[in-house]
């Protein structure tokens, strides 16, 4: 998968669990994006629901 398909995969999850309420302040959300972009650069996969539970 390219790394843009990745980015627009995580996009897309993020504006679901926005439109979801699962995020719900814009705070929420640039932490969730933060987690997901560092866990990309190493490599890992992990949901952002996941991350938010921590």
């Amino acid at each position: 998968m390219s790394e843009q398909e990745r980015y627009k995969n995580m996009l897309r999850r993020l504006i679901n669990e926005t439109e979801s309420d699962k995020i719900q302040t814009s705070k929420e959300l640039v932490q969730s994006l933060v987690n997901e972009l560092t866990h990309n650069a190493s490599g890992k996969t992990n949901s952002t629901t996941q991350t938010l539970a921590k």
